[in-house]
């Protein structure tokens, strides 16, 4: 068994908290590199891998992009797999 993968939400992040586009981006982030911060314009950056999402909610293309680390949300925990036990009655 292997434990399931954290899932970030939805994010809206301004023109100005990410490089490089043009326009607010809804961005579902996959992984992010947070061991390597990034000094891009004065400020820390990270590096972000992401799926673009539309107002409707629907999955487009995937991104790589530089995000700022103050828009970044917290990385969402992992959660461990559930056991159960089998119990078996006593005959």
């Amino acid at each position: 068994m292997r434990p399931s993968e954290p899932v970030w939400p939805v994010c809206e992040f301004a023109e100005a908290d990410y490089c490089y586009g043009i326009g607010p981006i809804r961005l579902r982030v996959l992984s992010a590199d947070l061991s390597t911060p990034i000094p891009h314009d004065g400020d820390t950056w990270f590096g972000v891998r992401g799926v673009v999402v539309d107002r409707a909610g629907r999955a487009g293309e995937v991104r790589e992009m530089l995000i700022r680390a103050g828009r970044l949300p917290v990385p969402p925990a992992c959660k461990r797999p559930r056991l159960r036990v089998l119990r078996s009655t006593p005959v």
